[in-house]
């Protein structure tokens, strides 16, 4: 039987994606549940811990290593086109896939937001319907601009015919006026539920919280 598909997805960048997605591998795994975490595509890879190693870390299955790392900070299909890479999404599809044996659920953390470009032509939602997900689930960060965000990028979606399943909200670094009360303002504006709001925190010790268990709970049904 092959493992549950779950792809994470932004609203942008740089609010907490691979924040979350650790918390949720850490989970997953204390659960007793063999997980495994992949990045396919990575820009902005320098000296410091990319964010696959990170997911590597938090994983209780270790995928045969795979996956296209840029340096340039830059949107993955700019980053390619500047180092001379072509992406190869059907051959990334196909490691994702084949990871799928022997696991209980892989979770795919795709590069940017939703709508980031990964080649001239195909873009990430392009990607995530290829691989066709069990459960997406839509990250956004939980501070002024995310009613926008969010209902921008679940009507889009519509448009592609691609299901988003859930939204988590992420508390920022800096709270401002909105926060903590965004999964409410959002409710009457969209189907898609707002699954919760994750605080800040190590891996570790947010695994554990509750927020975490609200989001394992929908991944496994």
């Amino acid at each position: 039987m092959k493992a549950r598909l779950v792809v994470l997805a932004g609203t942008g960048t740089e609010i907490g994606k691979t924040h979350l997605a650790e918390a949720l591998l850490l989970a997953m795994g204390d659960a007793g549940l063999r997980v495994a975490g992949l990045k396919p595509v990575e820009s902005g890879v320098g000296t410091g811990e990319s964010d696959r190693a990170r997911l590597s870390r938090a994983s209780t299955f270790q995928a045969q290593p795979f996956g296209v790392a840029l340096k340039a900070p830059v949107s993955p299909h700019r980053a390619a086109r500047e180092e001379g890479v072509a992406l190869p999404l059907e051959a990334l599809a196909a490691g994702i896939e084949a990871t799928r044996s022997g696991t209980d659920f892989v979770l795919v953390e795709l590069a940017g937001g939703l709508f980031t470009p990964l080649s001239e032509v195909a873009l990430n939602v392009d990607f995530a319907r290829r691989l066709a997900p069990d459960f997406l689930l839509l990250v956004a960060p939980d501070r002024l601009g995310v009613l926008h965000d969010v209902l921008a990028t679940t009507r889009a979606a519509v448009a592609t015919a691609l299901r988003i399943d859930g939204v988590a909200l992420v508390e920022p670094d800096h709270r401002d006026a909105s926060t903590g009360t965004n999964a409410a303002e959002l409710a009457p504006f969209t189907p898609v539920p707002v699954l919760t709001t994750v605080p800040r925190g190590g891996p570790s010790a947010l695994a554990r919280h509750p927020s975490i268990a609200v989001i394992v709970a929908a991944l496994r049904r």
